[in-house]
C-alpha cells in the first residue's frame, strides 16, 4: 500500500491598493492603514515605556509605514517617527482572536530610508 501526500500552496495576488498576500510571507511595505494604526496606538504606552527604558526620548509618535504577515494571527512591522528625524521599527503580534496583542521587538537607530526587516 502506498500513500500519496499532496501539498497545496495557496498564493493570492491582488492588484491595486492591496499587496500580495502569501500565507506566512510578508506583504509589501505600504502606508499605514486605519486598522494597523489602531493596533499600534493601543500599544503606544508600552512602546514609549520600552524606549524610555533604553534612554530614548519620544518627542513625537507617528506610525508611517507597515507590512504584515499572517501567522496564528497577524504580525505587523511598523516604522514610527519618534521626533528629530529619528525612527524605530516595532514588531507587533496580534493573536487571531484579537487578544493578546504585544510588542515583540523594537529596533532603534533607524532612518526613513531603512527598509522594514
Amino acid at each position: 500500500m502506498s500513500i500519496r501526500v499532496t501539498f497545496v500552496c495557496c498564493v493570492i495576488a491582488v492588484s491595486g491598493a492591496f499587496a500580495q498576500l502569501i500565507p506566512g510571507g510578508w506583504t509589501e511595505t505600504r502606508p499605514i492603514d486605519p486598522y494597523p494604526m489602531q493596533v499600534v496606538l493601543s500599544l503606544k504606552s508600552d512602546i514609549v515605556s520600552r524606549l524610555n527604558s533604553m534612554y530614548i526620548t519620544v518627542n513625537e509618535f507617528q506610525p508611517l509605514l507597515y507590512r504584515e504577515r499572517v501567522a496564528v494571527g497577524a504580525v505587523y512591522q511598523v516604522k514610527i517617527r519618534i521626533g528629530y528625524g529619528r525612527y524605530v521599527h516595532v514588531t507587533i503580534y496580534q493573536h487571531f482572536s484579537g487578544t493578546p496583542t504585544e510588542v515583540q521587538d523594537i529596533q532603534t537607530r533607524k532612518t526613513l530610508a531603512d527598509p522594514l526587516t
